[in-house]
């Protein structure tokens, strides 16, 4: 555990792309060349339980089951190392902590080491009042030992590497309380095995040909200031993947997460959060919202049966932070 904390400290930050935006939209993480070459950032946030009655000691997903084995929190401690006035190398840790066993289930682990992500990150593009910026990273190898491999979900995907980008998309007018914000994921997935999956895949109601090989990911988000600490935020989230059943033909799309039998790329669920954003500091911003899955077509199970919207519904919360 001393050495698992002590890689953890020399991470990086969410690679500050993975960074949330301050209630007018704009990150709270930005690099001036005044700041220190070290820097350090935190962001935790809690998978909270179902808003339906029989789903408080979990948080369901699209199709009202278990998301995972119960409430789970997923924390990141990063570390990055400025190289110049506009590139970072990221070095980013992961853990997860689930806190009950609410399906009962023989295999609970509540402590999960994720194997660790290392990157570049950067302003890519900038205009007046609009910036693209982010890292472009992957995690280690499944099969390098542990605490820089051996993550839970890659050992249990096999997953060689996966190298993509995280970056986001800020656009705030000059003197407007509103603003727009989005998240731009794209991102492919090696495997040794292409039929490898942790057990709470399927018990989630996928099977293991539904992990995903390429996914492109955007998640929109409309901001409101209600003043200079609190602000407003409707947000969803659109990824369209090809999974490891799917053709090579991304023009071949379904709303359909569940069909083992449809070589179609997929449009991963959609959800819609509300939610209230409060950040008295650079060191702590909390957000809390609420979402569920609007679209009846994505709630589909593989029996045919169809959960309701608020069978989806849950509340969240994430908790991030500069500590250097």
């Amino acid at each position: 555990m001393r050495l698992l904390l002590l890689l953890t400290l020399f991470s990086q930050a969410v690679a500050w792309a993975a960074a949330p935006t301050s209630p007018t939209g704009s990150s709270t993480l930005a690099v001036s060349q005044e700041k220190p070459r070290f820097g350090m950032t935190y962001f935790t946030f809690i998978d909270g339980p179902g808003l339906a009655e029989g789903k408080h000691n979990y948080t369901p997903n699209v199709l009202g089951l278990p998301d995972d084995d119960g409430l789970r929190l997923t924390a990141f401690l990063s570390l990055k190392y400025r190289v110049s006035a506009n590139w970072s190398v990221d070095f980013q840790s992961r853990v997860q902590w689930i806190f009950n066993n609410a399906k009962n289930v023989t295999d609970f682990e509540p402590l999960r080491w994720q194997s660790p992500r290392i990157g570049l990150s950067g302003k890519m593009l900038s205009g007046s009042d609009w910036s693209l910026s982010g890292a472009i990273n992957t995690d280690f190898p499944y099969f390098v030992p542990p605490p820089l491999g051996g993550g839970f979900v890659a050992e249990r995907r096999t997953t060689i590497m996966n190298p993509g980008m995280f970056a986001k998309f800020s656009y705030q007018p000059v003197g407007s309380k509103w603003s727009v914000f989005s998240l731009v994921m794209p991102r492919v997935f090696l495997y040794a095995d292409r039929d490898a999956a942790e057990p709470q895949l399927s018990r989630a109601g996928f099977s293991p040909g539904l992990k995903p090989e390429f996914t492109l990911s955007l998640s929109p988000s409309i901001n409101y200031a209600v003043s200079s600490k609190v602000g407003l935020r409707l947000g969803t989230e659109f990824t369209y993947r090809k999974l490891v059943l799917s053709g090579w033909n991304p023009l071949n799309g379904s709303l359909n997460g569940t069909d083992i039998n449809s070589k179609a790329w997929r449009l991963a669920p959609v959800p819609l959060q509300l939610g209230v954003t409060y950040e008295p500091s650079e060191v702590i911003n909390v957000s809390f919202f609420v979402q569920g899955f609007p679209v009846a077509a994505q709630r589909v199970r593989r029996d045919g049966s169809r959960a309701n919207f608020m069978e989806t519904a849950s509340v969240g919360m994430w908790v991030s932070g500069t500590l250097l």
